[in-house]
């Protein structure tokens, strides 16, 4: 062990005690009782580290400097060691007893550190550890004192001029890690073969924001710098977003390769960089060891629920993963013709493996929508039919946040606003950074109606679009149909023309500007847009609008309807 590592206050090439735990470098073993565990030199280097900072946190970068001396190391050799060292300790990293994470800057023991001779008494020269809480002392000496079965802290010993208070204070305000996923480079022979690269970049993404101590940018805003050359630095400005993970995808015959990197923003530094040469059908394994490597890489501590949501995979049919890409693929186009195709692919994925989840759920979101859209000759089986598939999607994979959003989403337009709700916000509570998720949340506090559900949903809104800075026409939609339900017309008319300024041929934003400025008595700016809505679409009118889109608040129904009829929109 390096002098590197060495305490003023223990010998720390002799034996001494962890908490209860009796440390012996010299042989590289800890016991405890009867129990008694191995360490390899390197793991015992750590915890001799760590052993030598009396309760200070002790940054990733000094201990790979000191454990790993001269070596250039990535985050897998410390966050390996540190998973060996708790694993011998038997000690909880969700609920840690002697090893404590502090997010963003380090580890600590909050345990005592003593020398053998005075481990059962108190001793001024021993480490001692303590936990963060209660006010300082100022006086660098300090003094504990042990009274009966417990022990009372009437003093905190100070060690390398630590500022016990300053570190509470810096713990407790610590942001979690940011990342944005950029859509991982198609470099395969086949150009069309985009739309598998842009699957894999979205999966990672979904994976990724389940993750509770981990804030991750949307799909949409990943996607806005497809095929193009970006600085990451200038994106970590951008965005204020603290990594970027960046790859690319070759698909040729049977075989697959992705390379990946991982990296600072804030100062172009490569965290972690790897290289998957695997067959194409281990692709599911690719992802999920990608996966975990980021979470390593970053120190994130998954919690039991994140653990079991990621270990599972929703489909091991890559010929059934290959139609369900394809299927998001068109349906993204957000035509009558691709919806229809989309529901051929995800009817072909479901006929591969019936069990697989996301199809059922991306299926049913494509009849929900066919249906709002007036495109089926069927409506109430249509209906009828999706919320079927939604259920079944949330039956066989209650882990994806996908399938409550669309269970979630078919509700919502059966009308079933509290059903929908709660489909949601189960969605939102697997993935916390699911920017489309706390749209849709909005979107259905907004058809609740009246001003208290308003307020929640702009909160709402603004929250999907912290996550989602390049977000899509139907996040200004929502902010103008809240502003629109308070009342505030001119509001909502300036968020729902920045709505068509990105989709020009959405109907939902023009039948709300109608009904705005109806509102403020703009006739000709209410006809002009009811023009455009029958010109797009001449199925939409008075009876389907109620019938796809009605309000929970019967007043604000009333009113909505009563705008739109003034405005021109037939019956």
């Amino acid at each position: 062990m390096t002098d590197k590592c060495a305490s003023n206050n223990v010998d720390l090439r002799q034996p001494f005690m962890v908490g209860e735990w009796l440390v012996e470098p010299a042989i590289e073993r800890i016991s405890k009782g009867d129990l008694e565990e191995k360490l390899e030199p390197r793991v015992m280097d750590l915890l001799v580290c760590l052993s030598s900072k009396g309760g200070e946190v002790i940054t990733r970068e000094e201990l790979e400097s000191k454990v790993w001396v001269g070596m250039v190391v990535g985050y897998d050799a410390l966050t390996s060691a540190m998973i060996k060292l708790r694993k011998a300790f038997h000690d909880n990293s969700k609920h840690p007893e002697i090893i404590q994470t502090v997010s963003k800057r380090g580890y600590r023991l909050i345990v005592e550190v003593t020398p053998v001779n005075s481990a059962s008494s108190t001793s001024p020269t021993g480490l001692l550890h303590t936990p963060l809480i209660g006010k300082t002392n100022n006086n660098p000496l300090g003094l504990g004192l042990r009274v009966g079965l417990g022990v009372i802290l009437i003093g905190f010993i100070y060690f390398n001029n630590v500022d016990f208070q300053s570190s509470s204070t810096q713990i407790k305000n610590v942001k979690i890690p940011s990342i944005i996923v950029l859509p991982f480079l198609n470099i395969s022979d086949d150009p069309n073969q985009v739309y598998f690269s842009d699957g894999i970049t979205e999966d990672i993404i979904t994976d990724l924001s389940r993750i509770s101590n981990l804030q991750v940018m949307a799909r949409n805003t990943s996607f806005r710098y497809k095929d193009q050359t970006v600085k990451p630095k200038k994106i970590g400005r951008e965005l204020n977003v603290q990594y970027l993970l960046e790859g690319s995808v070759r698909k040729s015959d049977e075989k697959l390769r992705i390379n990946v990197q991982l990296i600072d923003t804030q100062n172009g530094y490569h965290v972690w960089s790897n290289r998957y040469d695997r067959k194409l059908t281990e692709v599911f394994a690719v992802q999920d060891e990608l996966t975990r490597n980021i979470v390593n890489a970053l120190a994130i501590e998954l919690t039991e629920q994140e653990e079991t949501s990621l270990a599972r995979v929703s489909t091991n049919n890559f010929q059934a993963y290959e139609h369900f890409l394809l299927g998001q693929k068109l349906a993204r186009e957000r035509t009558q013709e691709g919806f229809s195709q989309a529901k051929s692919e995800f009817e072909d994925a479901i006929k591969l493996d019936p069990s697989y989840a996301r199809s059922y759920g991306a299926m049913a979101v494509v009849l929900i929508r066919m249906f709002t859209n007036a495109w089926t000759d069927s409506p109430a089986e249509s209906r009828d039919r999706a919320l079927a598939m939604a259920k079944k999607a949330v039956e066989l994979n209650n882990t994806l946040p996908q399938t409550y959003w669309a269970l979630g989403f078919v509700h919502l337009y059966r009308n079933e606003f509290i059903q929908a709700e709660k489909a949601v916000e189960k969605a939102t509570a697997i993935a916390p950074s699911y920017a489309d998720g706390y749209g849709l949340l909005a979107l259905i506090k907004n058809r609740l109606g009246g001003a208290d559900n308003a307020d929640d949903a702009i909160r709402l809104i603004k929250k999907g679009m912290k996550l989602n800075p390049h977000y899509t026409w139907d996040y200004p939609y929502n902010l103008g149909r809240a502003y629109y339900n308070k009342g505030q017309y001119q509001l909502a008319i300036d968020f729902l023309q920045k709505a068509l300024e990105r989709n020009e041929n959405s109907m939902q934003p023009r039948l709300f500007l109608a009904a705005s400025y109806s509102g403020l008595g703009m006739q000709d700016d209410a006809e002009w847009e009811i023009e455009q809505i029958l010109t797009i679409n001449p199925m939409i009118s008075i009876s389907h609008m109620k019938s796809t889109s009605s309000i929970a608040n019967t007043k604000a129904m009333k009113m909505y309807v009563s705008l739109l009829r003034k405005a021109g929109l037939p019956e």
